[in-house]
C-alpha cells in the first residue's frame, strides 16, 4: 500500500514538473524596470521634504526654498535632480527636466531614455501652521501671569 501511495505521488509531482518549467520560463521573461521603483521612492521622500518647506519660489529649472532654517536649491545637474547645498540625489540619469505649476500643484516633468514622466512633488501654496491657528490675533504674546 505504501508503494502505491509513493509511485501516485510520484506520478502527481512528474506531470506538474512541465508546467513548473513553463511558469519559470514565462516568469524569467518579464521585463523588471527599477527605475520606476527607485525614482517613486525618492519622490516620496522629496515630498516629504517639501511638505514642510517654506517659501518655495520655482522657475523652469531650478526650485528653491527654505527648510530647516536654510535655504536649499533643487535643480539638475549633470543628469540628476540634486538637492543643494550639500549632494542629494533624487532622480538620476534624467535627459531634460522641468517644474510646473497647475492648479496650485507643482509638478515635475522629466525624461528618460525618450519616456516622459510627471509626477506631483508639492502645492505651490505651501503649509504654514499660521493658518492652523485658533488665535484671532497673530502678533498676540502669551502671558504665563494672566489668569
Amino acid at each position: 500500500m505504501n508503494l502505491i501511495r509513493n509511485l501516485a505521488g510520484l506520478m502527481i509531482i512528474l506531470s506538474l514538473l512541465p508546467i513548473g518549467m513553463m511558469a519559470f520560463r514565462y516568469t524569467a521573461d518579464i521585463p523588471f524596470v527599477y527605475d520606476e521603483i527607485s525614482d517613486e521612492l525618492a519622490l516620496v521622500q522629496l515630498r516629504e521634504i517639501l511638505l514642510i518647506a517654506y517659501d518655495m519660489h520655482f522657475q523652469d529649472h531650478v526650485l528653491s526654498f527654505h527648510y530647516k532654517n536654510r535655504d536649499f536649491t533643487l535643480s539638475k545637474v549633470n543628469d540628476k535632480l540634486i538637492l543643494q547645498p550639500g549632494t542629494q540625489i533624487f532622480l538620476a540619469d534624467i535627459d531634460e527636466m522641468h517644474f510646473e505649476n497647475r492648479n496650485g500643484v507643482i509638478y515635475v516633468s522629466y525624461e528618460r531614455q525618450g519616456k516622459r514622466n510627471e509626477r506631483v512633488i508639492a502645492s505651490s501654496e505651501g503649509f504654514y501652521i499660521d493658518l492652523f491657528s485658533d488665535c484671532d490675533v497673530s502678533d498676540d504674546l502669551a502671558d504665563r501671569f494672566e489668569e
